[in-house]
């Protein structure tokens, strides 16, 4: 298994776990999150943890995994049911399921920047947010 994958996998047990504590062996301190725009281990722990009290049952599953040197491209799908607070988004017991992309970047055995994100009109969607497409 290549550095890259170790650490993508080091990230994903941490979200499934819950035990976020794990991000700080394998994200750097300065890890850049582009397309949330923060950038720090810290403000990656709050949202995963935000995130992780809405789907207290979240899971991220890896579909297709891509490694170049320091590079790395992963489709999940990610799974979990809404009961909690997401966002000011009271709970509504939906479970949810949906794709994921992620492209980043590692240096010096640790994450170090990423872009891409969830599919969050399809979890809007499913959470019954806003309403689903209608057949024309």
């Amino acid at each position: 298994m290549s550095q890259a994958e170790e650490i993508l996998h080091g990230i994903y047990e941490a979200i499934n776990t819950g035990n976020l504590a794990l991000l700080d062996e394998v994200v750097a301190p300065d890890y850049t999150e582009h397309s949330e725009g923060f950038q720090g281990v810290e403000p990656f722990k709050q949202q995963l943890a935000a995130f992780r009290a809405a789907f207290p049952d979240l899971r991220v599953s890896i579909e297709d995994l891509l490694i170049d040197g320091d590079r790395f491209a992963s489709r999940t799908t990610v799974t979990g049911t809404h009961t909690g607070d997401l966002m000011g988004m009271p709970a509504t017991g939906r479970h949810i399921s949906v794709e994921a992309v992620d492209i980043g970047r590692v240096e010096n055995g640790r994450a170090k920047e990423r872009w891409g994100g969830l599919n969050m009109y399809s979890m809007l969607t499913q959470l019954g947010v806003i309403p689903a497409p209608q057949p024309s």
